[in-house]
């Protein structure tokens, strides 16, 4: 079914940016699998980035199409990002097979204004499957201090466990205490439904959706997939597991960038 975490970050002056983070494992009945799926989604041009849990097909097929068409200014600019999101992704399943109506939530981060003016949130479309079932929303809170919004999908109970180990630490209340707690849970392999590299969409105070690279067993992956190795890899902004800002050439911490640490002493436990 998949992972997901989405959080809010905030420093001294509020909110300063919206997150959201999956596993990349898609599986067919439980039998066998494929670690490559992408699951976090973000538009180029406009301040919003998408994931989703559950069902794989539609989200897969109708998020993209929703974001080409936001990224090819083909929306009214006056209409909110999310519900402009909702409405193209209520059309398009309109017609979507009553037999393959199945259990799914998509995850819509959002932005309006711009620096210290900007506002985050988060809108869940949620179908619980089935033909006579039929979508809702809901808007989440965005709190104004950093902390996780939604703990999902069937590896939700392996990540709150570690989440919880991570708050006890001294990293509580921070962007890496969850991002790392998914990255975890992951590894640990405790939810045969996900698996594969962590990915990363997020939201700042400024700027457009945007995804991010993650080092993941000292190998790159960029929405999921396992890079080839000869991509330019400079223009992404890259995390590892300990969500410390990354060099995507060297794989390690950035020299100038904030170390973290991990959550036990003295080494792994």
């Amino acid at each position: 079914m998949t992972s997901i975490v989405v959080w809010s970050a905030a420093d001294a002056r509020g909110p300063a940016s919206i997150n959201i983070a999956t596993d990349s494992r898609i599986s067919w009945g439980g039998t066998h699998h494929w670690d490559q799926g992408k699951k976090v989604f973000a538009a180029s041009s406009r301040p919003l980035v998408v994931g989703f849990v559950g069902d794989v097909l539609f989200p897969t097929l109708s998020i993209p199409v929703v974001l080409d068409r936001i990224d090819r200014g083909m929306f009214d600019g006056g209409a909110s990002l999310s519900s402009t999101v909702i409405a193209a992704i209520r059309a398009l399943w309109r017609d979507y097979p009553d037999r393959e109506h199945r259990l799914q939530k998509i995850f819509i981060a959002y932005r309006t204004g711009a620096g210290m003016a900007a506002t985050f949130g988060l809108t869940v479309m949620s179908h619980a499957g089935g033909p006579k079932s039929r979508w809702t929303t809901s808007e989440v809170a965005i709190p104004p201090r950093s902390l996780p919004l939604v703990v999902g999908g069937s590896g939700a109970p392996s990540i709150r466990r570690t989440l919880k180990l991570w708050e006890d630490s001294t990293a509580s209340g921070t962007s890496r205490a969850v991002f790392s707690a998914l990255a975890e849970s992951i590894t640990d392999g405790i939810d045969p439904l996900s698996g594969g590299a962590p990915q990363l969409g997020s939201l700042y105070r400024v700027g457009d959706g945007r995804l991010l690279g993650v080092v993941h067993n000292n190998q790159r992956y960029f929405a999921g997939a396992h890079l080839l190795g000869n991509e330019t890899i400079l223009p992404a902004e890259w995390r590892n597991a300990l969500f410390e800002i990354t060099d995507g050439q060297t794989k390690r911490r950035r020299p100038d960038a904030q170390p973290h640490q991990p959550r036990w002493s003295g080494g792994p436990s």
